[in-house]
This record gives structure tokens, C-alpha cells and sequence, in this order.
């Protein structure tokens, strides 16, 4: 019986993770939550530590119901279109920025600093690949053709060694420093969800140590206490 009633809360457990909802934010946050209602500018959800959040619709790409009803309503008020999301709820996956450094990043340079939220190094990776691939296309039918005894290709050979010399640095250069960009971008940022303890709970560690203080100093204030009175 012991062991029924420990599977059963064990099941009770993980359903009750397995049913949270599922929001997913237009710049790939993607976090459990449960929807307590919206509006037509707000969706209303409690995060797994309690908190309360109002997310504008235009920072929403998809919510998945699982614990709580849908509404037709709400596909009315999400939309395609690119938007900025000030809503930080979750930090950004390390992991996830190396492998969309991986792939995508292969066919688009870049990609794993665009997902750590540095868009400059990500044009700069993208660019670089696109000038690359111009210098590779410029030269890769001089270094396929057939030479002739007193022709010589060592040049376009030499230009086209330097466009995919650049082509691989650029992707290699993303995928080494996508991690350590996604992770100075998580240092830099407040997140609703994060193991920080509150404000309220670093408190008491100070309140001991001036009760401790207090506490040392209370037998020479009866003592003074006592000379006053007499």
C-alpha cells in the first residue's frame, strides 16, 4: 500500500508539472505558467515561483492550454508580426544559443549571437559570410577549369582559399563565443524567474547580526539602568 500511495504522488507530481500551460514569446522564451485571464491588450498569467504577470499580446506568439480553458478570443489578439519583448521571464539556454550557432548558423552566420541578443556581432558574422560566399563565387570557376601547360590559376586559387578561409572562421567564431555572449546577457538582465532570493528574505541575516550586538551590549545597559536607578 505504501508503495501505491508513493507512486501515486510521485504521478500526481509530475502530471501536475505536465500540465502546466505553455507560453512562448516572439524572441523564444518559452516558459510554464498558468493563464488566469486576459484582455485585449494583456494576457494575465502566475509563474511556477507565484508571480503574477501581464504580458502585452504583441510580445505573444503561441500559448498552449493544457491546465486551464482556451478562448477564440485570444487568436484574435496574437499576430505575426516581429516585435521587441521587454517581458524577461526566462534566462536565455546557453546550450540552445552554441547549437543555433550550429544550425541554423551553417547557412546563416550569426544565428547563435542573434538568439544571445547581440545583434551587432551577428551582422558582423552574417555579413562576413556573405562576403565569403561573393568571394568564393568569383573565383570557384577559374579554380574548377581545366589549366592549360603555360596557364597558371595560383591566384583565383589564393582568393577563393580566402573567401572559404573566412566563410569557416565566421561560423567557427559563432559557435566558440555564442555561450559566453548568452551568458553575459543573462548576468546582465532581472529574469521573473530566476533563484535569486528576495529582497524580504536577505533581511533577517542582518536583523542577527544587530540582535547579536544588541544582545552584547544589554547586560552593561542593566547595569547602567541600575546605577541610574539608585
Amino acid at each position: 500500500m505504501r508503495r501505491i500511495a508513493a507512486l501515486l504522488v510521485i504521478l500526481s507530481v509530475f502530471s501536475a508539472i505536465a500540465c502546466a500551460d505553455t507560453i512562448t514569446l516572439k524572441d523564444d522564451q518559452q516558459f510554464s505558467a498558468e493563464v488566469t485571464g486576459f484582455d485585449s491588450y494583456y494576457l494575465t498569467v502566475v509563474l511556477e515561483n507565484k508571480k503574477v504577470v501581464n504580458i502585452p499580446w504583441r510580445e505573444v506568439r503561441f500559448v498552449k492550454h493544457t491546465t486551464t480553458a482556451s478562448s477564440w478570443l485570444e487568436s484574435t489578439y496574437i499576430n505575426n508580426e516581429e516585435a521587441d519583448v521587454s517581458t524577461l521571464v526566462s534566462p536565455i539556454s546557453e546550450d540552445k544559443a552554441f547549437w543555433n550557432a550550429v544550425f541554423p548558423g551553417f547557412i546563416i552566420h550569426g544565428s547563435g549571437h542573434f538568439y544571445a541578443k547581440n545583434q551587432n556581432m551577428g551582422m558582423s558574422l552574417m555579413s562576413a559570410e556573405i562576403v565569403s560566399l561573393a568571394i568564393m563565387a568569383v573565383s570557384v570557376n577559374e579554380v574548377l577549369a581545366p589549366v592549360a601547360p603555360d596557364e597558371s590559376n595560383t591566384v583565383s586559387t589564393a582568393v577563393f582559399f580566402t573567401g572559404l578561409t573566412m566563410f569557416t572562421v565566421s561560423w567557427v567564431w559563432d559557435m566558440i563565443f555564442a555561450r559566453a555572449t548568452a551568458a553575459d546577457y543573462n548576468a546582465s538582465h532581472e529574469f521573473l524567474l530566476n533563484d535569486k532570493k528576495p529582497a524580504v528574505e536577505a533581511t533577517p541575516a542582518i536583523s542577527n547580526a544587530e540582535a547579536a550586538i544588541i544582545n552584547n551590549a544589554q547586560p552593561d545597559a542593566a547595569v547602567n539602568t541600575g546605577n541610574a536607578a539608585k
